[in-house]
């Protein structure tokens, strides 16, 4: 599981210690396999999480073992080395409190900064001469699970191009690597940890991105984000209600493929790139 999908379980454990569980109960992610708790979870994006067991602070309080490895959670319904066969009728985190018998839960994930973070975050912005007004731009998907979610390179520096013609500062998040690196952006890429990254999103107008990790994250930290779908996953699954959803693939997705799909490329290459500059300056001016 990646870091977008360990932050949709922050909601559920918000909807299920606030409508469920005892007041001094507390969450302890796990996996389990047959009766047996094999793992315990633990990931930086539950850090601080007052929801969630802190072994060097609530030693003696009550434990609620909840499971994030339960076919029955699992949005992945079947997953096969070309394909996979998501479950589509409902997001992702009503699907997991729907097997707990919560309904209608608040789609919010959680992310809890601490005092350090923030000062680094402070320290990082300044230093890059980063001002207060800006948006970010991440163009990187994670291909190794499927190469269906990227769009074009050159069109997110043609979106970056007319952003900054029209005076939009643009700052670049996300991974180091050599061959994605936007031009006329303030480029912060390698800099930060993924709670950072998160953490300079909370100081940014709107996030501008692919789905994946990063729009979880804005999610939590209440930024506004335009998000690119293809073909390979519907909106419905993944998708916030305050964003603005650009589903270029609607016409054939959602396939799942892991694979290179044709149609996804070829709709993604074929989409005005204008479109996503046009629903940013919406966004930035109303």
């Amino acid at each position: 599981m990646g870091l977008g999908g360990y932050l949709t379980w922050t909601a559920a454990f918000r909807e299920l210690k606030e409508k469920k569980l005892e007041k001094e109960v507390k969450i302890l992610p796990c996996e389990v396999h047959g009766n047996q708790i094999t793992k315990i979870v633990k990931d930086q994006v539950f850090d601080n999480n007052p929801y969630v067991y802190n072994e060097s602070t609530d030693q003696g309080l009550k434990v609620f073992a909840l499971p994030l490895n339960l076919y029955e959670t699992n949005y992945c319904r079947k997953d096969t080395p070309t394909r996979a066969y998501h479950r589509y009728d409902k997001h992702i985190i009503e699907q997991i409190c729907e097997h707990y018998g919560i309904e209608d839960p608040d789609l919010k994930c959680e992310l809890y900064f601490t005092n350090e973070e923030r000062r680094r975050v402070d320290k990082i912005l300044t230093q890059n001469n980063v001002p207060s007004d800006f948006v970010i731009v991440e163009p990187q998907t994670k291909d190794s699970y499927t190469v269906n979610k990227s769009y074009p390179f050159v069109k997110w520096q043609n979106i970056v191009n007319q952003l900054t013609k029209k005076g939009i500062c643009v700052v670049q998040i996300g991974q180091k690597t050599k061959d994605k690196n936007l031009q006329n952006v303030i480029n912060l890429t390698g800099m930060t940890s993924f709670r950072e990254a998160a953490c300079i999103i909370s100081r940014s107008k709107l996030l501008i991105s692919a789905e994946g990790g990063l729009m979880h994250a804005a999610n939590a930290v209440d930024t506004k984000s335009v998000i690119l779908y293809t073909g390979f996953i519907s909106p419905v699954m993944t998708g916030y209600r305050n964003n603005v959803n650009l589903w270029i693939g609607e016409k054939h997705g959602p396939c799942g493929m892991k694979t290179t799909c044709d149609k996804c490329k070829q709709e993604v290459e074929s989409h005005d790139e204008d479109e996503v500059v046009k629903v940013v300056m919406r966004e930035m001016h109303g």
